[in-house]
């Protein structure tokens, strides 16, 4: 019965480890806060590189407003003009990042901006991976039971107002999920 207690202490202090490296521990930081996003809505001009459409520009102004965004020290954004425009009013520092490199984005982040206020941009494909990159989570429950094993999470092309929320703060992982100008709504406003 003690050998069976030994494994079940080891399993769960493995699992404690594992959660806390990928929340902030492997590079020293302890202390973190980042805000994750698609870019918003998208012009259909038919190039590769397209900008933010009319209404994209106007959410950009309004998303920089929202009280939440007034204390974000550093944003960071792909090299496509969509991306950097969601973030173009927001006051703070901004650098380009590579989209196809989300581990070098997190220890960039808890290098350089570790006890900070970050947002990233990216996009539909990318976002999920930066989500569990900076220790998120998603899962996926059938009939009341979460299945055992993560799921692989792609963001609707559509889908241009979740707002992931990752928090590492007292050693404790925090997640968000904000949703951007709720449906119905003329107003753009978080709603959690």
């Amino acid at each position: 019965m003690r050998f069976l207690t030994a494994i079940i202490a080891t399993a769960t202090l493995t699992l404690i480890d594992t959660s806390a490296q990928a929340a902030g521990e492997v590079n020293g930081c302890k202390d973190y806060d980042v805000f994750i996003l698609r870019h918003l809505e998208k012009d259909t001009d038919g190039t590769k590189d397209p900008g933010l459409s009319q209404l994209g520009k106007v959410n950009a102004k309004k998303l920089a407003e929202l009280s939440v965004f007034n204390n974000i020290n550093h944003a960071f954004y792909t090299p496509y003009k969509r991306t950097y425009e969601t973030l173009e009013f927001i006051d703070a520092e901004k650098s380009v990042y590579d989209p196809s490199e989300p581990q070098q984005l997190v220890r960039t982040v808890k290098d350089k901006h570790c006890g900070e206020t970050v947002v990233i941009a990216g996009h539909s494909n990318t976002v999920p991976e930066l989500v569990t990159a900076f220790g998120g989570s998603f899962t996926v429950s059938y009939a009341g039971q979460n299945l055992s094993y993560s799921p692989s999470v792609s963001l609707d092309e559509n889908d241009y107002g979740s707002v992931f929320r990752v928090t590492f703060h007292n050693e404790r992982l925090h997640q968000q999920l904000y949703q951007l100008n709720p449906k119905g709504k003329s107003k753009m406003q978080l709603r959690k």
